[in-house]
């Protein structure tokens, strides 16, 4: 499910836990930014925390957007933002971290590295939350083609309970705040 190679700047995968459902579910994340009148869209899988999740990026974004050393204007961008659950999820809350790298690859036009997910909850503050289900979520990762994994690095000390043949098998990138995710998660230009 996860092709090889590079994908559309603001086009990316992660796994969230929907909570009503009671399972993990992949899911792609496609944001599109164009110059227009301010609109921010988000369309697709569209439960109370998908949605609450991108509204959090988007405003620690704006919030932090001089800090990133982003020199546009957030406020002249028309974000659309289309959530496909891969694995029939219909909500998550924990999918923070890909919303936000996910808006920076759509307006900078620069791609995400391919093979990548991307793990992680940010509150509006920018504070990382432990990911939860970690064993499970990279499980789905490996699964569906991952070559790569982005976690916050409080889940460092998991990787005890986890299988050797994942471990061995993915690449692991740690993240310690919002940016340092980011400028990992970017490919190379």
């Amino acid at each position: 499910m996860i092709p090889d190679g590079s994908l559309a700047p603001g086009d990316l995968f992660t796994v969230g836990f929907d909570s009503n459902e009671g399972r993990y579910s992949l899911y792609r994340i496609q944001i599109s930014a164009t110059p227009g009148g301010h609109r921010f869209n988000v369309v697709g899988t569209v439960g109370k925390g998908i949605k609450e999740s991108a509204r959090m990026a988007y405003d620690y974004l704006k919030a932090n957007t001089k800090k990133m050393g982003i020199d546009r204007d957030i406020n002249s961008y028309d974000l659309n933002i289309q959530v496909m659950s891969l694995m029939q999820g219909k909500d998550a809350h924990d999918l923070g971290v890909a919303f936000y790298i996910g808006l920076i690859s759509a307006i900078l036009s620069r791609p995400v590295a391919s093979g990548l997910v991307i793990l992680g909850q940010m509150s509006i503050h920018g504070v990382l939350s432990r990911v939860e289900g970690l064993g499970d979520k990279i499980r789905i990762a490996l699964d569906a083609g991952a070559k790569r994994v982005m976690l916050p690095t409080e889940n460092r000390r998991d990787f005890a309970e986890l299988p050797a043949e994942i471990i061995d098998k993915l690449q692991i990138d740690f993240y310690s705040d919002p940016m340092q995710a980011t400028f990992k998660a970017l490919a190379e230009i």
